[in-house]
C-alpha cells in the first residue's frame, strides 16, 4: 500500500501514564541472532544464510475480498506479538498505541510502551519528549508523523501516530533479526483502510527516503547499519502462504534474477521505469509522459492510476472456460531489458472478472502508476538490493511465468 508520511506536532498521547526515569542509548543497536533474545550488549555475529520469515494468506475482514500476507513481529522487552504485513510501499514501522480509541484500533491488538522496558517517548529527531523520563508526562507537546495510505483494495486513509523508541524483532525459520528504532504508534486511525485489515501493524520495507527520519526506517536500520548482512531481501508469495529473505536471496530459485535499476530511487518506492503496457501484443499505454511500476507487497490487486483505467479495462475482455478457468488476453508491462507477464488467471478474481484497484495518486508527484501486487508477487520471486538500488525478477515456482529478455 503506498504512503506518505509528514511530521507533526502533537499533544502526548501518554498524559496519563507515570513517568519513569530511564536513559536511552546515544545510539541504537542492530543485531542479528539464533534462537532467544539477546543479553543487553550483543555480540555481533555474521548472519550465514538469509532469514526467512514465514508468510499467511489471509482475507480483509468487513466482506473485502482483498487478500495480505501477514506474518509475526515482536515489540519491546518483555516481547508483545503482533501480526503485520511487510509493505514494499510503506517507510515506518506502524502499530496501533495503548492509547488510541480509533474502531481500527479497538479491533486490532494494541502495542503497549509503558509495558517495555526498552520503549521511550521521542520525537521525530529522536530526542526524549521528557528529558530524564523514559515516557511523556501530562501536558507536553512532542512531534509526531501523520502518515497517508492509498491501497487499491481498501481504500485510502490516515494515521496520526506519536513516535516510540523501542526492539522491534520479526520471527525466522532460522533465527530472529532485530533493530532499535523509532517506530511511529498510532493514536488514531480512519476506518479506512485499517478496520478492515487483518493485520495489527506494519513493516515497511521501502526504501530510506520514504520514512519521515533515517532512525524512522526498519530497513535503513537493518540493510544500512550492519555489516554482517547481505543488504538484500526477496519476496515469494504463493496461493496460500509466502516467505520473505532477510539479508540474501531464496537458496531454492532455480533461474537467475533479471536485475532492473529502481527509478527515482529518492522518493523511496521501489519503482521501476515501464517502457510501455500492452494487452494481447497490443499498445494500451504508450507511457509518453513515463510510466512506473511500484512493487507493493501491501496490496492484492492490481493498481492503476485512476485517470489510466480507461485505458485499461475496456481491452481486458475474459470469459470462464467451460471446464473452469480463466481465459483472456495477456497482460505484459515492459521494462526495456525484461517484460512482466501476467494471464488472465493472474489479473483477475476467482469469478474471472479483472482485478483491477484505482490509485487516487496526484501528478505531478506520480505520473503513470502501476501498483504491483499479489498479482505481479505469486507469479513472480521479486529481489531487492537495497545497496545497489535494483529489482530483480525471477520465475516463481509458485507459477511459473514468461520472463522475455529482449
Amino acid at each position: 500500500m503506498l504512503c506518505f508520511a509528514m511530521a507533526s506536532t502533537l499533544l502526548s498521547a501518554q498524559a496519563d501514564l507515570q513517568a519513569e526515569g530511564k536513559p536511552v542509548a546515544a545510539e541504537p543497536e542492530l543485531w542479528l541472532r539464533p534462537g532467544e533474545l539477546p543479553p543487553a550488549s550483543p555480540e555481533m555475529t555474521p548472519l550465514v544464510k538469509p532469514l526467512k520469515v514465514h508468510l499467511e494468506r489471509m482475507k480483509a475482514r468487513q466482506n473485502h475480498v482483498a487478500t495480505l500476507y501477514v506474518g509475526k513481529v515482536t515489540v519491546g522487552e518483555p516481547a508483545q506479538e503482533l501480526t503485520v504485513i511487510f509493505d514494499t510501499s510503506s517507510g515506518h514501522v506502524l502499530v496501533p498505541h495503548e492509547a488510541c480509541k480509533s474502531k481500527a484500533c479497538v479491533e486490532h491488538k494494541k502495542y503497549f510502551p509503558r509495558k517495555s522496558t526498552t520503549a521511550s517517548d521521542v520525537n521525530v529527531d529522536g530526542d526524549l519528549v521528557d528529558k530524564g523520563h523514559r515516557f511523556a508526562r501530562g501536558g507536553l507537546v512532542r512531534t509526531g508523523v501523520s502518515v497517508d495510505f492509498t491501497q487499491a483494495d481498501l481504500g485510502e486513509g490516515q494515521a496520526k501516530c506519536v513516535v516510540v523508541r523501542d526492539n522491534v524483532c520479526i520471527e525466522g525459520d532460522n533465527g530472529d533479526a532485530c533493530v532499535d528504532l523509532e517506530l511511529v504508534a498510532a493514536i488514531k486511525e480512519e476506518d479506512a483502510p485499517f478496520r478492515a485489515m487483518p493485520n495489527d501493524g506494519i513493516v515497511g520495507l521501502g526504501l530510506d527516503s520514504l520514512a519521515a527520519g533515517p532512525r524512522l526506517s526498519f530497513m535503513a536500520r537493518l540493510m544500512g547499519d550492519s555489516k554482517n548482512v547481505l543488504p538484500q531481501f526477496g519476496i515469494s508469495l504463493g496461493p496460500e502462504s509466502g516467505d520473505i529473505f532477510f539479508g540474501g536471496q531464496d537458496p531454492s530459485l532455480k533461474s537467475p534474477l533479471q536485475w532492473v535499476p529502481v527509478n527515482h530511487p529518492e522518493s523511496g518506492y521501489w519503482q521501476v521505469d515501464v517502457k510501455s503496457v500492452r494487452v494481447g501484443g497490443v499498445i494500451v499505454d504508450e507511457c509518453r509522459r513515463g510510466c512506473h511500476g511500484i512493487i507493493d507487497s501491501g496490496t492484492s490487486h492490481l493498481g492503476v492510476q485512476s485517470y489510466r483505467l480507461h485505458n485499461l479495462r475496456p481491452a481486458l475482455k475474459t470469459q470462464v472456460l467451460p471446464g473452469g478457468g480463466c481465459t483472456g488476453p495477456a497482460l505484459e508491462f515492459d521494462l526495456g531489458t525484461t517484460v512482466i507477464t501476467l494471464d488472465a488467471k493472474d489479473y483477475s478474481d476467482e469469478s474471472c472478472t479483472p482485478s483491477i484497484g484505482p490509485l487516487n495518486l496526484e501528478e505531478p508527484a506520480f505520473i503513470g502508476v502501476y501498483a504491483f501486487g499479489e498479482s505481479v508477487l505469486q507469479r513472480y520471486y521479486v529481489g531487492f538490493d537495497w545497496a545497489n538500488k535494483k529489482i530483480g525478477f525471477a520465475p516463481s515456482s509458485h507459477a511459473p511465468p514468461s520472463v522475455v529478455v529482449v
